[in-house]
């Protein structure tokens, strides 16, 4: 646990500390992403439709998380804020800097129906590839749905700091890749150029979250648990989309019909 001379951090100091962690994590800086942004991988067209599918396995069911934490918080303030970010899951873009055109294109439109525009783009047809319990998209929901679920503490943890306060980052990561190695049009990749911009604001909610929580030694735990587990589930995502990216060859036309890798 987090400690200073000794002593169990609480409140603002937890959460300062934590986050101070989380931001040199490995779910942040992985190889992976490094590769995404420099397109370094044999085969980038490949790489980036097999992202926009495993990706969209964990991304489609964030309200579902979302849902999950909420309904262990105790606190109605708590809620509002967690019930606000549904909200904009929901497709609330309030205070969004987009182009009057992108902002059209997304209004009332719910985060999936974003994220389903994006892997139209990128050519990733609906139903073209099968979904199995060994696809790292899928492995990683059901864990995170899991940590969700636990308790209001290890929830907060997990979709606050452990996320929320993380996905700006990486979302700056894969729109730098977007933007350098594809012809997407800034509509067909705005699910990410939301995210960039409403989840600042979302990690700043998280602190204030997590340092009303951690008033105790055994709060500051189940929330750390949540964080590094969050963190930790990413990782192994970033680490097995590593593996299938470097194994597609130059030459390769079609993506893959099976997890296959």
């Amino acid at each position: 646990m987090t400690k200073v001379n000794g002593s169990p951090r609480l409140g603002a100091a937890f959460a300062r500390a934590v986050c101070a962690e989380v931001v040199h994590s490995s779910a942040v800086q992985h190889p992976y992403l490094q590769a995404l942004r420099e397109g370094s991988f044999p085969n980038v067209r490949l790489a980036l439709q097999d992202f926009a599918f495993q990706y969209g396995l964990y991304s489609a069911e964030f309200a579902r998380y979302l849902s999950a934490v909420i309904e262990n918080v105790s606190d109605p303030g708590h809620r509002e804020i967690l019930m606000t970010n549904l909200a904009e899951e929901q497709g609330d873009v309030h205070d969004m800097d987009l182009s009057p055109e992108v902002l059209a294109s997304v209004d009332g439109q719910p985060h999936p129906e974003l994220y389903r525009r994006f892997q139209d783009a990128l050519g990733v047809p609906a139903g073209s590839r099968e979904v199995t319990p060994a696809c790292p998209g899928r492995v990683w929901s059901q864990q995170f749905l899991q940590l969700c679920r636990m308790n209001e503490f290890v929830g907060v943890g997990a979709i606050g700091i452990g996320t929320e306060y993380i996905v700006a980052d990486i979302y700056d990561q894969i729109l730098e890749g977007i933007r350098a190695h594809s012809d997407l049009t800034a509509s067909q990749r705005v699910f990410f150029d939301i995210h960039s911009q409403c989840d600042e604001e979302h990690a700043e909610q998280m602190m204030v979250l997590t340092e009303a929580l951690a008033r105790d030694a055994d709060a500051c735990e189940q929330i750390e648990f949540g964080i590094r587990s969050a963190i930790e589930y990413r990782s192994s995502f970033w680490d097995a989309m590593l593996v299938r990216a470097r194994s597609f060859r130059a030459s390769e036309a079609a993506i893959p019909l099976t997890v296959g890798h």
